[in-house]
């Protein structure tokens, strides 16, 4: 069976809009998802954000969406990471992560994300990458809740979990 991948990273507006669109059809349940999708989009314009986009014979199937923490300066944070349903478990999920964790290591100590506790094979994935679970709690409603996962590097310092874990409960619901 022939294949075509091609990983890189959302530059152009065209694949900026296109990656709008495909976030648009997996909303996952999230409230006020448009809104979020709108802002990434505009970040994304404005360099605030960057993307790595996975397509496959010109199609985006996948998308890793990471910025730098806006309080924590010295972490990343993957925002967003969508994989088509019918190429789940092909490990793109794995690369894209590892490829925004390659991006400039020297800007930052740290990666989070936050995952849905009831998403078990992405919360495997980040496992498998090297995260550990640093809280749960409802981050976008009161209903769910969120594991938020780290990865930490030698170069990560220890006193940032307390400040971090303090920031993300006083922000839920």
């Amino acid at each position: 069976m022939p294949f075509n991948f091609q990983f890189r990273h959302a530059e152009e507006r065209k694949e900026i809009d296109q990656l709008s669109r495909f976030l648009l059809l997996q909303p996952l349940g999230y409230p006020n998802y448009g809104d979020c999708v709108e802002r990434a989009r505009t970040e994304l314009l404005s360099g605030g954000k960057s993307c790595i986009l996975a397509f496959s014979d010109g199609v985006l199937v996948g998308d890793a969406l990471y910025q730098k923490h806006k309080q924590f300066p010295r972490v990343r944070e993957v925002k967003n990471m969508r994989v088509h349903s019918k190429l789940q478990g092909r490990y793109f999920g794995v690369f894209m992560l590892k490829q925004a964790e390659a991006e400039n290591p020297q800007d930052y100590d740290a990666v989070i994300t936050d995952i849905r506790s009831d998403n078990l094979s992405v919360l495997n994935m980040a496992r498998f990458c090297g995260y550990e679970e640093l809280l749960r709690t409802p981050l976008y409603e009161r209903n769910a809740q969120e594991v938020v996962m780290i990865k930490k590097f030698s170069r990560t310092p220890s006193g940032l979990f307390g400040p971090m874990k303090k920031r993300l409960v006083s922000h839920s619901y």
